[in-house]
């Protein structure tokens, strides 16, 4: 087989294209899981507010397509404000100028609002993955801790989190994965990551086939990849022992 089609302008734009990917999929997973957990735990607690905050963010990011949140975030809410502002408070200021030149991208915003936007959306899934899965904690396991006169915070660090994240980590890392292939949605607001570096391929070269099934075997790769390290980190989490295990 020929690959005479894979110049080596084309090899750099996709390689381009593939570490963007895989920034977008490390900070959009961490932030999604820095987000997600904590409205888990606001799901549960007794205060209606919070409760009320935490159902509303799960609602929203859950049930809105993520494609539509990208491009809400990209270009809905700039024109929210006047032509003067919005060029200041989204693309024209000394942060998105740093970023330009640390990152190499034309506008950093796009590619902000997209990893934004995916975060949200995984983080309002992980939110109630994790809230299952802290539902699946004996009962009896946090009256003994708060029998030992554990305080609140021990009980939700020791106990809550561990072993609802130990419950509920085998559907967090389907939708981690799921999040991997959702940052293609970012080709969509002019980011280049790995399948906007595959759309361009595909309009010089004419070459739609084969460039796509290269950016299938690129993502399934990658999926196997994150798959494999999610399992190891499951492992580890299994071995780390909570307050509910040791006692006192």
């Amino acid at each position: 087989m020929s690959f005479n089609w894979l110049s080596i302008e084309t090899i750099q734009l996709l390689l381009k294209g593939l570490a963007l990917t895989v920034v977008l999929t490390v900070a959009t997973s961490l932030l999604a899981s820095g987000i997600g957990v904590p409205m888990g735990l606001l799901r549960l607690s007794e205060r209606r507010a919070l409760r009320w905050l935490a159902t509303a963010h799960v609602d929203v990011n859950r049930n809105v397509p993520a494609l539509v949140l990208v491009i809400f975030w990209a270009f809905a809410l700039p024109n929210l404000f006047p032509a003067e502002m919005r060029r200041a408070i989204f693309f024209d200021n000394w942060l998105m100028a740093h970023l330009q030149v640390w990152s190499g991208l034309s506008i950093p915003y796009y590619t902000l609002a997209a990893a934004l936007a995916l975060s949200l959306n995984t983080s309002a899934y992980l939110a109630e993955l994790f809230r299952a899965g802290v539902g699946t904690i004996a009962k009896e396991h946090l009256d003994a801790a708060r029998s030992l006169g554990a305080p609140q915070h021990v009980l939700i660090m020791q106990i809550l989190v561990p072993q609802g994240l130990r419950a509920a980590f085998p559907a967090i890392s389907t939708r981690l994965i799921h999040n991997l292939k959702n940052t293609a949605l970012a080709a969509f607001v002019s980011t280049p990551e790995f399948f906007h570096s595959a759309q361009t391929a595909i309009t010089r070269s004419f070459r739609a086939l084969e460039f796509l099934l290269l950016a299938s075997i690129v993502y399934l790769t990658l999926s196997l990849l994150l798959a494999s390290l999610l399992r190891r980190l499951e492992r580890k989490l299994e071995r780390r022992p909570s307050l509910a295990r040791v006692g006192p």
